[in-house]
């Protein structure tokens, strides 16, 4: 088993914080008791918390759209993309609970710059789902009135498992995900 670096220490720790207390809850000598270190040593691998909050986001918005982005790609149509899609985005959540927590949170304590760093990231994926939408629009494969709505409908949807998802609940997260993809794909009337 590989051995974290002491910087991923701290983002994991920071991670784990900001989604059980919040980004104002949580102190950074909390961050460093976490990660294991002491709190004055942490700056010199950070520059700020805020800092630690947009590398979560960072890289919760790299995992969704590793995740998410071939699918794109593949020779499937709209709607067996639009499965895979789901499911994949609501394993990313199951797998890496806190970071997607974060990812999803809009923290309003946090500064105008990261907010728009963070939105900007998040709309980024969003992005992906719209080219699914539209395709399957194109294709007759869904009917979507207003395809931003439709986005926001199925994001919505999938991203609030972060909140009354528990694993070893009466679904595991792959039945959870079944049950969202004959939902979504019932909305859209997809055949």
């Amino acid at each position: 088993m590989a051995r974290k670096n002491r910087r991923d220490a701290i983002v994991e720790a920071a991670a784990e914080l900001f989604a059980a207390k919040g980004f104002r809850a949580t102190t950074v000598r909390d961050i460093a008791e976490e990660a294991g270190i002491l709190s004055g040593s942490l700056y010199a691998h950070i520059a700020t918390k805020e800092d630690l909050y947009l590398e979560i986001v960072q890289r919760a918005a790299q995992d969704f759209t590793r995740a998410v982005e071939p699918v794109l790609q593949e020779p499937a149509g709209p709607a067996a993309k639009l499965r895979r899609m789901i499911r994949a985005h609501l394993g990313v959540i199951d797998g890496s609970r806190a970071w997607a927590r974060v990812y999803l949170d809009d923290d309003s304590e946090l500064s105008q710059d990261t907010r728009v760093e963070a939105r900007r990231l998040r709309r980024e994926y969003e992005r992906l789902w719209d080219a699914v939408l539209e395709e399957g629009v194109a294709a007759g494969e869904f009917r979507v009135e207003d395809e931003t709505l439709t986005r926001l409908f199925i994001l919505s949807a999938l991203n609030g498992i972060i909140r009354w998802y528990r694993p070893g609940g009466r679904l595991s997260a792959e039945a959870v995900a079944e049950r969202y993809v004959q939902l979504v794909l019932r909305v859209l009337k997809a055949d």
